[in-house]
């Protein structure tokens, strides 16, 4: 029948769905291994080697990897029964996410004194390592800063116009401004006039991208927009790369003030992948065997990107060391080798009983 036939069809483009966020998940969660292997190299090799603008690329390119991971929040979470119900989001979402905080702060703790790189002084400086963690656990109590705020902006997005007014706020009070960077004087004068004085804090941060991935996801955007999208992205993309290498050279030492995650560029690349993967990703009919192995992987990622670190310290920046930086495009491989021996330490972790599913 023809309803049969329409859910059927349904059934398949919501598994369709899921494989493409899966599959943008992955990318995403390499993205940021990619990043943290590369940023040894970046930050030491000299930028008037000859190597530094490999590593200069490989730094930049990869800043969609926590961009990608937001906009897939707001996607699954904005506008669902999930984001919308206060008692639940605590105690289900951010209660989870305080525990994934307090057992890896304490894991990163031990593994760095372990590791030789972390010395205490005394119970305060224990206290503070323990409450900060390691510098890429920031990303657990953003995203429950995201989570917390999520009732209200749902309120937000049941009226489109409104939706598309915060983002054009993001735009203005965040990524235009993040874009100022290389001009220091008006980078501290848009500061001082947005936060010090307005204090427009709603727009700051990673909100810009949890409602765009929303938006992404749930607007059809005409084609004509899409294309525009996609020139703004490829040349928010070079404007990263090629002003990276100028600037970095022209200042004599690395900086991202021309890929900071919260540019206006960097917004336009990683909202061009969105696109991308929801309409060419999104349309490829995998095989089973195919959309398994992916969605896999991607039910693994969080557990990735919290055990990564440890394997990018323990034998990635010892290589960058040992060579001295003269193998940057040895970063690649490496970073795949990282995110196998994440996915392993993740899948075994998992089977533990009562307590894998807590920590990972």
């Amino acid at each position: 029948s023809r309803a049969e036939q329409s859910r059927a069809e349904q059934s398949r483009a919501e598994q369709s769905r899921a494989v493409w966020i899966e599959f943008l998940r992955v990318l995403a969660c390499f993205c940021v291994i990619l990043l943290h292997v590369s940023t040894k190299g970046w930050k030491y090799a000299g930028v008037d080697s000859s190597v530094w603008p490999i590593y200069e690329i490989f730094n930049s390119i990869s800043r969609i990897g926590v961009c990608c991971f937001v906009m897939i929040s707001g996607a699954l979470f904005l506008g669902n029964s999930r984001g919308k119900d206060l008692g639940k989001i605590y105690k289900k979402y951010i209660f989870r996410i305080a525990v994934l905080i307090a057992f890896w702060s304490c894991a990163y703790f031990i593994f760095r004194i372990l590791n030789g790189e972390l010395k205490i002084s005394g119970p305060k400086s224990t206290l503070g390592e323990l409450l900060y963690g390691n510098y890429h656990l920031w990303y657990l109590w953003m995203i429950a800063g995201l989570y917390a705020i999520t009732p209200i902006l749902n309120r937000i997005i049941e009226d489109n116009k409104l939706c598309k007014y915060l983002l054009i706020l993001c735009a203005v009070g965040c990524w235009i401004p993040g874009m100022l960077e290389i001009i220091p004087a008006l980078s501290d004068l848009a500061q001082e006039v947005l936060q010090d004085k307005m204090y427009l804090f709603l727009p700051m941060g990673y909100t810009g991208y949890y409602i765009l991935g929303y938006y992404l996801y749930r607007d059809k955007i005409s084609n004509r927009r899409k294309h525009l999208l996609m020139l703004a992205g490829i040349l928010g993309m070079l404007y990263g790369v090629i002003g990276g290498i100028l600037y970095g050279r022209h200042i004599g030492e690395p900086s991202q003030a021309t890929y900071n995650n919260l540019t206006l560029n960097i917004a336009f690349y990683s909202a061009m992948i969105f696109v991308l993967f929801k309409d060419k990703v999104g349309a490829i009919c995998f095989t089973e065997k195919t959309k398994n192995i992916i969605c896999n992987l991607g039910s693994a990622t969080l557990g990735i990107y919290l055990v990564h670190v440890m394997f990018v310290q323990a034998f990635s920046d010892r290589f960058m060391v040992v060579t001295n930086y003269a193998y940057p495009f040895a970063s690649f491989p490496i970073a795949i080798l990282v995110f196998v021996c994440g996915y392993i330490v993740t899948c075994i972790v998992k089977k533990i009983p009562f307590v894998g599913k807590w920590i990972i």
